[in-house]
């Protein structure tokens, strides 16, 4: 009678990881490319604005889903959905990601649906925003800066609307993570004469007549993470845009005007 020798198979983790993580993309991916059917050649058909509020909400959910249950998607690169259309902003921390993207069911105005996913000991958590993909446009965001105010880590997440296409807001909005486990979008860490705010926001019109002329298009808001300012450009109240900059310099507890 012939013996049967059996051999054990130890497949290292990170090849169990990277199999993991790569059918997740896979799914999120397939999932992403049905709004992009709907949003372009699916139009011709009768169904297609039910049907692309589907897939959107249908990517949403897969998204928060495999967001708060596996741990590895907060530092995976997804690069087949950001080639895609997705924008994934994470801080410099590794522990608060947004993820982003155009839901097209806008015309000129792009409404946008954001997921934030963050990290609370050894687990992951996430928050879908409300968005009735009709109401409040939201935005996408680009850019998470880490600061530390008072032994407290905040975070600030530079975002754009899309309000027409020459009409665009702009703005810095504070996030923290509280001790219970949840994620403060209301964070107060930028000091103004009307008081402690969340935001720092303003509108570029790019079709107002002052700025028809106007060769400066660099209107975004810029972070210096060396010496934490914030700087954004004046606009004039005829809706200029100048090359003049406000800036907000962290001052140990808050931004303050310098």
């Amino acid at each position: 009678m012939k013996k049967v020798i059996g051999i054990l198979f130890f497949i290292p983790a990170p090849f169990l990881f990277g199999q993991n993580i790569s059918v997740i993309e896979k799914k999120l991916n397939d999932a992403f490319q049905k709004i992009e059917h709907w949003s372009s050649e699916g139009r011709d058909q009768k169904s297609f604005s039910d049907s692309l509020y589907a897939a959107n909400t249908k990517f949403e959910k897969l998204l928060s889903q495999y967001t708060s249950s596996n741990p590895e998607t907060l530092s995976y690169n997804f690069k087949s959905l950001e080639k895609a259309g997705l924008t994934v902003a994470t801080s410099e921390d590794g522990k608060f990601r947004i993820y982003s993207w155009d839901t097209w069911t806008g015309g000129t105005m792009h409404f946008f649906k954001n997921v934030y996913q963050y990290k609370t000991g050894n687990k992951v958590q996430s928050k879908t925003v409300d968005s009735d993909m009709e109401g409040d446009p939201k935005s996408y965001f680009y850019q998470i800066n880490d600061v530390i105010s008072q032994n407290k880590k905040y975070y600030l997440a530079q975002g754009t609307s899309i309000l027409s296409s020459g009409l665009s807001s702009h703005y810095v909005q504070v996030f923290s993570i509280e001790n219970d486990g949840t994620l403060n979008d209301n964070a107060q860490l930028i000091k103004t004469q009307t008081g402690i705010k969340n935001q720092l926001r303003y509108e570029v019109d790019l079709t107002a007549s002052s700025n028809r002329n106007n060769e400066i298009r660099n209107y975004k808001i810029e972070y210096d993470k060396k010496n934490k300012i914030i700087s954004i450009p004046l606009i004039l109240d005829d809706s200029k845009v100048t090359s003049k900059k406000i800036r907000y310099q962290f001052k140990g507890k808050y931004f303050e005007k310098l």
